[in-house]
């Protein structure tokens, strides 16, 4: 593959590319040297941080790709068909990109850390303003941008893993899932107000 000319943001690419192929966990520098035909100490020159920091290149890309994509689905929408849109949208980039949006769950500490904290925020702020947009309680709303986010996650994971093995429409129980998450956001629970008996 390509040996002149090779730059750090080409690196990224060809990792994502390969992830994508082959599944994060084989995403390594020796693996990634031999995709791109070089030695492995070539990379070194665009990512010192090796490993470690071509994961954090991956997770904070996953966490800006998916607040774009969120944006854009849910512009012009607001209240429960916002909260619709950005939850499709994340699945449909979970399986366009299945490599980058596992790194998005990653644990990044060090080198890279800050710029996925900053990517992962700039993802958060997009549920939030989609949140600001409806009718939810601002002490509502960090407890609906978690749950969904979290749920939606859980849900992609499983299906990424093929867990969904029964006869029945993956589709329609990712639409009965989102169903329940925007009904539960549109009235929610205040915290501490739940009954625990």
């Amino acid at each position: 593959m390509m040996r002149k000319g090779l730059t750090r943001q080409a690196t990224i690419d060809a990792a994502i590319a390969y992830a994508d192929r082959h599944g994060l966990d084989a995403l390594s520098i020796s693996a990634l040297a031999r995709h791109l035909g070089v030695a492995a100490p070539s990379l070194y020159v665009h990512l010192p941080g090796g490993l470690r920091e071509l994961r954090a290149a991956l997770c904070a890309r996953g966490h800006l790709d998916i607040a774009e994509r969120c944006r854009r689905a849910a512009t012009g929408r607001s209240g429960a068909d916002a909260l619709r849109a950005l939850a499709h949208a994340q699945r449909d980039y979970a399986r366009d990109h299945p490599a980058l949006y596992a790194a998005t769950g990653l644990a990044i500490d060090g080198h890279g850390g800050d710029e996925v904290r900053r990517a992962a925020d700039e993802a958060a702020a997009v549920a939030a303003d989609v949140l600001a947009t409806g009718a939810f309680a601002e002490s509502s709303r960090v407890h609906a941008a978690r749950g969904i986010r979290s749920a939606v996650q859980g849900f992609c994971a499983l299906e990424a893993a093929g867990m969904f093995a029964l006869d029945v429409s993956v589709d329609e129980s990712f639409s009965w899932l989102v169903e329940a998450l925007v009904s539960g956001a549109m009235s929610p629970v205040e915290a501490g107000t739940a009954d625990r008996s």
